[in-house]
């Protein structure tokens, strides 16, 4: 007899235990308190789209890189790419050729705009990554791990394939190209 009046027992105290934890369990419609910048970041999760990564082959001996992409913004608020880390380089920089009279100028900048329904080309000829301090040359066929970090979305995480350095990317040690750090 006690068998059989056990069994709707467990039988009801587990629906007691699911029904709790499912209580416990925020949802986007229960959570109307949660901060806003979990929910924007959830609602940014796909309105940033990296493309064309790449980062410069470097010769031997090189203690700087470049890295280059493209960062396209489908959504209806502009955001800004404000840094980067990689576990090849201890100081990831976000940086900003320019020509000051005659000479090229390199210098350091704290956030890229990325307007809405918009995008940004990290290229040779203007904005780059700079990835600083590198341990080791980068090489051809290689990959280059790094996670790029915004003002509103989460951060991303990319591999930029390592490629031949050639027309498309600048060498770091131009004559007459200053490297200024503002």
């Amino acid at each position: 007899m006690i068998e059989r009046h056990s069994r709707p027992l467990a039988a009801l105290v587990v629906l007691t235990l699911i029904s709790a934890c499912q209580q416990n369990t925020p949802t986007p419609a229960s959570n109307a308190n949660a901060p806003s910048a979990a929910s924007s970041t959830a609602a940014a999760a796909d309105t940033l789209v990296v493309s064309d990564a790449w980062a410069a082959a470097t010769p031997g001996g090189a203690t700087v890189g470049g890295g280059y992409l493209t960062i396209a913004n489908t959504g209806d608020v502009a955001d800004a790419l404000v840094g980067a880390s990689s576990p090849r380089s201890p100081r990831v920089e976000l940086h900003e050729m320019v020509m000051q009279g005659n000479m090229m100028q390199m210098r350091a900048v704290p956030r890229l705009e990325i307007p809405a329904h918009g995008s940004v080309t990290l290229a040779s000829s203007k904005y780059h990554l700079m990835f600083n301090d590198i341990s080791a040359p980068f090489v051809a066929g290689q990959d280059v791990p790094a996670t790029l970090r915004f003002e509103r979305h989460a951060p991303i995480d990319v591999t930029l394939p390592v490629r031949d350095r050639g027309a498309a990317a600048p060498a770091m040690t131009m004559p007459g190209m200053g490297h200024d750090q503002h």
